[in-house]
C-alpha cells in the first residue's frame, strides 16, 4: 500500500484473507465482495448487501472479528476512505444454455 512500509504491506494483504472474508461470508445481508489493488499499492474493496439497512450491522460485526494469534493491530492499515452507493445497475455474464450451439 502506498505510503506503508513493507511489514505493514504485508500484514494487510493477509487480514482480508485469513481473518475478514471468512467473517464477512458470514455476515447476515453479505451478498458478494471484490477486493482490488493498483500497480502503486493502492487498495480498494467493492461489497453488496442485501440492503442498505445491512450494511452497518454487517460491517461492525466483520470489523469486530478477533485478530489471529500473531497479528498485530498496528500492521493492519485501516481504509482511508468509506463511501455508500446505491446501485443503479447489476451485470453479470450469463450461462450458456445448454441447447445452444456454442457449448
Amino acid at each position: 500500500m502506498e505510503g506503508h512500509s513493507p511489514r505493514v504491506n504485508e500484514a494487510s494483504r493477509h487480514n482480508p484473507f485469513e481473518r475478514f472474508l471468512p467473517a464477512l461470508r458470514n455476515q447476515p445481508g453479505f451478498v458478494a465482495g471484490s477486493w482490488g489493488k493498483a500497480p502503486d499499492g493502492r487498495a480498494v474493496s467493492i461489497t453488496v448487501r442485501e440492503s442498505e439497512d445491512a450494511l452497518p450491522q454487517s460491517t461492525m460485526n466483520a470489523n469486530a472479528v478477533p485478530l489471529l494469534p500473531g497479528q498485530e493491530p498496528a500492521l493492519i492499515a485501516a481504509p482511508s476512505s468509506m463511501d455508500r452507493f446505491a446501485r443503479c445497475a447489476w451485470a453479470r455474464k450469463q450461462p450458456a444454455a445448454s441447447g445452444d450451439a456454442d457449448t
